[in-house]
């Protein structure tokens, strides 16, 4: 009897070639058979199978510090065993190896398995914490300071196979990334020339931050003040860093950055008079230097949290005279390169009112958009918001004149500018939209009616 394709891809697992071929046994029977004979191989802890997308996964959990060599045998052992039905699946198997993923085809036919040879090479670098898998290639995780040198280990450890995937090695706080295509047919691969380069600076410059995206030859690359006096890097960067092999990059010292181009004459006087206060509040991630008609100028100042705006305005109407835009960001954003979605923009300029909500919701983790005109509003909110924090982002609204118009909205991702609208403030008054979106769950508009309510009172 000849199982279906969508039969063997819903298995959960096998038993042996007799067991899986027998008319007597249902599908949903050699299911059962198979996990049973993955569960009883030598060094696998737990064999299930998990949800991929629209498809299904089968994983197994390893035992902790396997030896590569038994698990090189195990795979050999799991391929022999599927050799039977290979043209009937044809997704990967994954293996938890300790802190590391890894998939390999079952098919015989498969005498490379790259990325089980490229964790194996990461667990016994030892430098990588952990490796998942992303939308089309490996996801790694490393300590600041390691990640542009596990990126080329990784990626010298293997061959690449004939796919296009596309790999990332991280920090946990996404403050260093290094993310490639690799496709050897149509010529994508990770720069080991400007990924090496980085990986010297790391080693002689441990608070170096930065990012490198490929194959587009993108990057960032930022000296920490605590490592070298501004002055001294200045003095120095043509040497520390060649550009050849960036098609665009931006440097940086402490939180400035600016395009390569304009970074070595962006410090002007000027400038030092506005930095010179703003590097000292810990809440700044960012100060924007970029080139207006041949003339580095301040463009922004990036924070992340309530301390770090307060002091920045704070500062700025002491020190500055003119417009500078100040955005709040709480978290880094999951595409290289990019500083994430701003939360509110305002600037020294900020009327009472605008100020006051800003300071009120810049701590507010349910809050991910804010924005105070002189007659409306507008307040994102995410779907998941704690009663406390939507308790917050309503009295702090409340607290707007009442001909002020508030539109309210719900966002999935704080990533996107896609939003869905669940109603409107007019006259104090909270109007649900009629009907209810179909993706807004009717309990969270029952919670935003009540919570109004109560704000407004």
């Amino acid at each position: 009897m000849r199982l279906s394709r969508r039969a063997f891809g819903t298995l959960a697992g096998g038993a042996v070639l007799g067991l899986l071929t027998s008319c007597a046994k249902t599908p949903e029977e050699a299911a059962a058979d198979r996990l049973e004979w993955l569960r009883g191989l030598d060094g696998v802890e737990k064999a299930e199978v998990v949800a991929a997308g629209n498809d299904e996964l089968i994983v197994l959990t390893l035992a902790k510090r396997l030896p590569d060599q038994a698990v090189a045998t195990l795979v050999d052992e799991v391929k022999r065993g599927f050799d039977g039905h290979d043209e009937d699946y044809y997704n990967s198997i994954e293996l938890a190896i300790d802190d590391y993923r890894a998939r390999f085809s079952p098919s015989t036919r498969a005498v490379r398995d790259p990325d089980l040879e490229r964790v194996l090479w990461l667990r016994k670098d030892g430098r990588a914490t952990a490796s998942t898998y992303g939308s089309s290639g490996l996801i790694v995780t490393a300590p600041a300071s390691a990640v542009a040198a596990v990126a080329v280990g990784f990626d010298q450890a293997a061959q690449s196979d004939d796919g296009r995937r596309t790999h990332r090695v991280e920090s946990t706080d996404r403050q260093v990334v290094v993310e490639w295509t690799d496709s050897p047919g149509i010529g994508f691969r990770l720069d080991r020339v400007a990924t090496q380069q980085v990986a010297d600076l790391q080693a002689k410059y441990p608070g170096l931050t930065g990012w490198i995206q490929g194959p587009d030859r993108l990057a960032g690359i930022y000296f920490a003040a605590a490592d070298i006096e501004l002055d001294a890097l200045l003095a120095a960067l043509p040497r520390l860093v060649t550009t050849e092999q960036f098609k665009k990059l931006e440097l940086g010292w402490g939180p400035v950055r600016a395009p390569q181009a304009i970074f070595a004459k962006a410090f002007t006087p000027q400038l030092r008079t506005l930095i010179g206060p703003l590097v000292k509040i810990p809440g700044i991630t960012r100060i924007d230097i970029r080139d207006h008609d041949g003339v580095p100028k301040p463009e922004s100042v990036t924070v992340k949290d309530r301390a770090g705006y307060v002091a920045t305005v704070a500062s700025l109407r002491t020190i500055w005279d003119s417009y500078l835009s100040i955005q709040l960001i709480r978290r880094p954003s999951k595409y290289v390169g990019q500083p994430g979605h701003w939360v509110f923009r305002g600037s020294l300029f900020d009327a009472s009112p605008e100020y006051r909500i800003h300071a009120a919701l810049a701590d507010v983790a349910g809050v991910t958009q804010v924005q105070v005109g002189p007659e409306s509003a507008n307040l994102t909110i995410a779907k998941d918001i704690t009663d406390q924090d939507l308790a917050q982002a309503f009295k702090a609204m409340a607290g707007l004149p009442a001909t002020h118009t508030i539109d309210l909205a719900v966002s999935d991702d704080p990533e996107t500018l896609d939003v869905t609208l669940i109603g409107r403030v007019t006259s104090r008054k909270y109007v649900a939209p009629s009907p209810t979106p179909a993706e807004i769950d009717p309990a969270l508009i029952s919670r935003v009616s009540a919570a109004w309510a109560r704000a407004a009172d």
